[in-house]
C-alpha cells in the first residue's frame, strides 16, 4: 500500500499509480486538513469552489463540470447508523469525487467498506486504458449497494408492523416507531432520486460511459422505486393504523354514549325524587314507589326500542 500521510485518522493514499504507458492515477483522501486538500487543488488544478464543497458535512448529493474535471459529491447509506437515525447526516455519509481521464481523487472524512473493498480490488487491477470510468462505475455501484440491506430491512419491519395492527396487538409505541421509519424511508427515497439526478447531469453520459452509466441508473431507478413504494406503503400503513385507533374510539364513545342516554333520563328521576323538599306529593302515595320503577323501566325500554329502530344498537 503507498500511502503518502497517515495520522490522526488522515489518510492520503495513492490506490493506482500512473506509469509511463497509463497517466491515470487515484488518490483517497480519508478526513483530510484545509491544507492538504488546498495543495491538491494546486497539483490537480481543482477550482477552490470545488474544493471548499468537500469540506461541508451536510452538502447533498450534486454535479459540476468545470474544465475537464468532474465533481461529485454523492452520499451513501452509513451502515453504523443509529437506529434513531432519521436525517440525512445522521444516515448517510458524504464521498466527494474529483474525475477526468486522467485522475480520479476520492475525498471522504470517514472510511467505510464498501470503499475498501473498491480501493482493494484497483490495488491488484491490470492497468488499462478507460480507468476513470470503470473507477467511477465501481464508486456509484458500491454506493448504490450500501442503500439495498436498509431498504431490504425497511420492508420486513414494516409487514411486521402490518400484522400487529391488523392482528389487534398493537403495542402503544408503534406509532412512533412507524413515524421513524418512514422518516428514514424519506431519507432512502430523497438521496436515491437525487443521485439518478446526478448521474443524469449533462455532461456525464457520452460514448465513452454510456455502457457503465446506463446499468447504473438501471439499478438506482430500481432502488429508488422500491424506495419510494416503501414510503407509500408506509405513510398508507400509519394513516390506516390513526384511523383504526380513531375507529376503536369512536367505538368506545359510541358504547358510552349510549349508557348515558339510558342513565340519564333514570338519573333524572331518581334525583327528582331525592329532593329535599317537604311538599312532593308522589311521595305519599302508596303505589308510589312501584310508580317510579315503572317509569323508569318504561323509558328504558322506550329508549331501547327507539335506537334499534334507528339502527344505533347494530355493530
Amino acid at each position: 500500500m503507498d500511502t503518502a500521510f497517515v495520522s490522526f485518522g488522515r489518510m492520503i493514499e495513492i490506490i493506482v499509480k500512473k506509469t509511463e504507458n497509463n497517466p491515470f492515477e487515484w488518490v483517497n483522501l480519508i478526513n483530510p486538513t484545509l491544507r492538504e486538500l488546498s495543495q491538491l487543488s494546486v497539483q490537480y488544478d481543482l477550482h477552490s469552489n470545488l474544493v471548499h464543497d468537500c469540506l461541508e458535512p451536510e452538502h447533498l448529493p450534486k454535479f459540476e463540470k468545470v474544465d475537464n474535471v468532474l465533481f461529485f459529491i454523492i452520499r451513501a447509506y452509513d451502515l453504523n447508523a443509529s437506529p434513531t437515525g432519521d436525517t440525512v447526516r445522521k444516515l448517510t455519509n458524504k464521498l466527494a469525487i474529483f474525475a477526468n481521464p486522467n485522475f480520479v481523487i476520492t475525498v471522504h472524512r470517514t472510511d467505510h467498506d464498501y470503499l475498501k473493498f473498491i480501493r482493494n480490488k484497483w490495488k491488484v487491477t491490470s492497468k488499462h486504458d478507460g480507468m476513470w470510468v470503470s473507477v467511477l462505475s465501481d464508486l456509484f455501484e458500491g454506493i448504490l449497494s450500501t442503500f439495498e440491506t436498509p431498504i431490504l430491512n425497511a420492508i420486513e419491519e414494516l409487514e411486521m408492523y402490518e400484522k400487529e395492527i391488523f392482528a389487534g396487538t398493537t403495542p402503544a409505541s408503534i406509532i412512533q416507531k412507524m413515524y421513524l421509519l418512514r422518516r428514514r424511508t424519506a431519507v432512502y427515497t430523497q438521496m436515491l432520486y437525487m443521485f439518478s439526478e446526478t448521474i443524469l447531469k449533462k455532461g456525464l453520459i457520452n460514448i465513452e460511459t454510456s455502457s457503465y452509466i446506463q446499468n447504473i441508473i438501471d439499478t438506482a431507478e430500481q432502488l429508488h422505486y422500491n424506495s419510494a413504494q416503501l414510503l407509500d406503503n408506509s405513510t398508507n400503513l400509519l394513516n390506516i393504523h390513526l384511523s383504526l385507533a380513531s375507529h376503536r374510539t369512536n367505538e368506545v364513545m359510541r358504547v358510552l354514549t349510549i349508557f348515558s342516554v339510558f342513565f340519564l333520563p333514570l338519573s333524572f328521576v331518581v334525583g327528582l325524587y331525592g329532593m329535599n323538599f317537604k311538599v312532593i306529593p308522589e311521595l305519599e302515595w302508596q303505589f308510589g314507589y312501584h310508580y317510579v320503577w315503572f317509569t323508569m323501566i318504561s323509558i328504558a325500554v322506550g329508549i331501547y326500542f327507539w335506537f334499534r329502530s334507528r339502527g344505533w344498537l347494530n355493530d
